[in-house]
């Protein structure tokens, strides 16, 4: 087995800098993480100032006049740490979270996928860093071996695919150089390996196992045995979310369309890379823009066909924001993803053009309905009866469902059928093909004893044109539609 650790150094102070609406450079602003009226946590520009951790919040506003601080939210971080680790699915299956700030990913099975270890890691950190966030990776043979060189910042040389017995020899050469402080040791017990002289993990594993149970209990002999993998340590793998759903909460109250523009490119690259992780394209989402005394205003987005791409989700939504009455100071902006539909991705084009002329229709009907109205644009689709003035219906327009909405090739229908049979002489046109007989509707007849009955050619008329035409029980002829 082969476990990759996730470790966010900074997920307390990363998540509450999401609330900045600050589209220009969010870090360019001064950031601490207050708890208990104490630093412990801040951004680098609020480290050039001089603030220091553990220094109080009231010396850290006498350094620096401009600063921002947030009180630390638990929830929250244990919120944002479980969408990463959904995000994180198109990696692996089998990934489950450590709280504060790490996921672990059994990574064995995707190394051929993603090219290797190093190809996967280049992606995952790739992927942490498009969604705001800096990440330690450690890798090793067990789950807390992976955690503690994470929590070290230690790499380890590996074959680019490891078997099992490379990946273990090569987790234990780099476990013994780790200081006890990164490991899952309380520190209390840290202390007391200090005050004897031992600092690092080298220094515990050449000691008798025997004589560091009786002296430190059996605990560290449990935990030792599965940072080895001496002993079995068993995860509980999440189960990815049904359905996205997500917020931000404003620092500052916002009153004016455009400056919501960078919050909900946050949200919408979010939501999209929680799609590609979940295979699955959005078909409508659903923005609530909620105010501190007023009701919020709710606002649903429908596409044509399945959207996954950030630029594609922002772009309809911004349209429809024009349109929209907001309140007049927003708070907090929330993002759900009311229907989803199975992902199915074009195949490659060898000319780009070709490619974006079949998105085209549905970014066309998109942008109608954001401007306009939802009901400014409808499709057509079969309906389940014979009689050809009822054999269809308006729909509102999907792209997917175009080819089951398409008649059956065997079908000899015109595109363009009259609303009401003309009637024309016989001698007007020359049958070509028939007769088809339909002989339905004759349940709704005010006259039990006169079915609609029907015969159906197809003709050409003297004027040049290919007609549909029937004749009816009395032998009267019509022409009831055209073909193109």
């Amino acid at each position: 087995m082969l476990w990759f650790c996730v470790e966010l150094p900074d997920l307390g102070l990363e998540v509450c800098a999401r609330r900045i609406p600050d589209e220009a450079n969010p870090s360019a602003v001064p950031t601490v993480l207050v708890q208990d009226n104490r630093v412990i946590a801040r951004n680098a520009t609020a480290c050039d100032a001089g603030i220091a951790l553990r220094s109080s919040l009231a010396t850290a506003h006498s350094i620096c006049h401009n600063l921002v601080h947030f009180s630390r939210d638990v929830a929250a971080e244990q919120t944002r740490l479980r969408f990463l680790a959904d995000a994180a699915y198109r990696f692996s299956a089998s990934i489950s979270t450590h709280e504060p700030s790490a996921i672990l990913l059994e990574v064995s099975g995707s190394l051929r996928l993603f090219g290797g270890v190093y190809g996967l890691k280049r992606r995952l950190m790739n992927l942490l860093a498009e969604l705001g966030h800096h990440a330690d990776i450690g890798i090793a043979h067990t789950p807390l071996a992976a955690l503690a060189l994470a929590r070290a910042r230690e790499n380890i040389e590996l074959p680019r695919w490891p078997t099992d017995k490379e990946a273990k020899a090569h987790s234990l050469k780099a476990l013994r150089r780790i200081a006890l402080r990164h490991t899952e040791c309380e520190p209390e017990l840290v202390e007391r390996f200090a005050n004897i002289g031992i600092e690092r993990l080298g220094q515990i594993f050449r000691l008798p196992a025997a004589e560091l149970g009786r002296r430190f209990g059996p605990r560290l002999l449990d935990y030792l045995g599965r940072l080895t993998g001496q002993r079995q340590d068993p995860r509980i793998f999440i189960t990815p979310a049904a359905s996205f759903n997500a917020a931000l909460h404003f620092l500052e109250s916002i009153s004016n369309k455009e400056a919501l523009a960078f919050p909900m490119q946050r949200l919408a690259q979010d939501q999209s890379n929680w799609l590609i992780s979940r295979q699955l394209g959005v078909v409508r989402i659903r923005w609530r823009f909620a105010a501190f005394n007023s009701v919020p205003v709710a606002m649903e987005v429908e596409f044509a066909e399945p959207q996954q791409n950030k630029q594609s989700l922002l772009s309809i939504s911004r349209l429809k924001l024009a349109t929209l009455n907001l309140p007049d100071e927003v708070l907090s902006l929330h993002l759900t993803s009311v229907q989803l539909a199975t992902w199915q991705d074009a195949s490659g084009s060898l000319f780009a053009r070709s490619e974006q002329a079949h998105h085209a229709p549905a970014e066309l009907i998109d942008q109608y309905k954001a401007r306009l109205g939802q009901d400014i644009c409808q499709g057509l689709t079969l309906h389940d009866d014979f009689r050809p003035e009822l054999a269809w219906q308006f729909v509102r327009p999907n792209m997917q469902a175009k080819a089951q909405s398409a008649p059956p090739r065997h079908a000899r229908r015109p595109l363009w059928l009259m609303s009401e049979p003309l009637p024309a002489p016989r001698h007007h046109f020359t049958l070509l093909r028939g007769p088809e007989r339909i002989d339905v509707g004759w349940w709704i007849s005010a006259d039990v004893h006169a079915p609609a009955q029907r015969d159906y050619f197809i003709a050409q008329h003297a004027n040049g044109s290919r007609c549909w035409v029937f004749a009816d029980a009395q032998g009267e002829w019509f022409i009831h539609g055209y073909f193109s």
